[in-house]
């Protein structure tokens, strides 16, 4: 009981206290803004359609969760809240079976970082299902447009046609704010969403089409074309890189497997060396983190660099 409130004391302040200055650095961020905008409408009303009016500097977490679709005033302030308290809740966890101050501290630290992996997971899923369905876009479009209709129209109709919510979410600032902003900014304001390198050539090539000012069905077609080839490569190379990581987990399997063979002969002695004492806890968690780096270089080592 004594190992659990000096390990919240030790955790839960300084949680609180960097939410605090996160939430008043927010506030202050914000009110900024207000006032700025407030200024600039008793100076100079024009000044509001510039281009520069505001530069915000979007921070690495900002744009992560607003390509995991999390999109927030305060984003950035729950997603640390989320973090710490996930974290702090694991390592209350733990406590129960972990006696060790030192164990539990370097865990805390450790599972800080499962929410980001879990996010990373979440934009890779996103990524995926936008660029299968802006394939089938791009195909619509396409077939349109060799049938003689005009790239707009054929734009608005094959995104209309699509069944996925995220295309339709995606595509729908340009169909609303084209007219307003501009082509450009709606690229823009889609691409602060959507992290795909596809979409960003899709962009490039009709930007190029149209200041050429020619039909530029064709060049979309080999886009097209160039997009399915690149997609038949990646599933050959999930597929080679699928037995490695399932060879490896096997191994990982088979090493529990063992563990719990051996402490059930040995009269659960070693539950009781590596759960109960310091020193057998701090050897767990080396080998933990030693078969965590083995996974995490297997998958750094077979991932598709896109």
């Amino acid at each position: 009981m004594k190992v659990v409130v000096i390990l919240i004391l030790y955790i839960s302040i300084p949680t609180l206290f960097i939410f605090l200055v996160s939430l008043i650095y927010s506030y202050h961020k914000n009110e900024s803004k207000k006032k700025f905008l407030i200024n600039i409408l008793k100076n100079d009303t024009t000044m509001i359609l510039s281009n520069n009016i505001i530069k915000d500097k979007t921070s690495w977490l900002k744009t992560q969760l607003n390509h995991a679709g999390i999109i927030h005033l305060y984003s950035e302030l729950y997603f640390i809240l989320v973090i710490f308290s996930f974290s702090f809740i694991c390592t209350l966890l733990l406590s129960i079976v972990i006696k060790s101050i030192i164990i539990l501290s370097l865990n805390f630290f450790l599972l800080l970082g499962i929410p980001f992996i879990i996010l990373k997971a979440i934009i890779s899923k996103r990524k995926e299902e936008f660029n299968k369905e802006l394939k089938l876009v791009i195909e619509k479009l396409t077939s349109m447009m060799k049938s003689g209709a005009g790239f707009e129209h054929s734009l608005q109709k094959a995104i209309l046609a699509s069944k996925s919510k995220l295309i339709l979410n995606t595509f729908n600032i340009y169909l609303k704010e084209k007219n307003i902003t501009g082509e450009e900014k709606c690229f823009q304001k889609m691409f602060e969403i959507i992290d795909s390198k596809e979409f960003r050539i899709f962009y490039l090539v009709i930007s190029i089409g149209k200041q050429s000012g020619g039909k530029f069905s064709n060049t979309l077609e080999r886009l097209t074309q160039t997009l399915k080839d690149q997609e038949e490569i990646k599933q050959q190379i999930i597929s080679s890189t699928q037995e490695i990581k399932i060879g490896t987990y096997m191994i990982i399997v088979l090493i529990i497997l063992i563990y719990l063979m051996l402490n059930e002969s040995l009269n659960g002695k070693l539950n009781e060396h590596f759960l109960y004492t310091e020193e057998g806890s701090i050897q767990l968690f080396l080998i933990i983190i030693w078969i965590l780096v083995g996974l995490f270089l297997n998958n750094l080592i077979s991932r598709i660099k896109e």
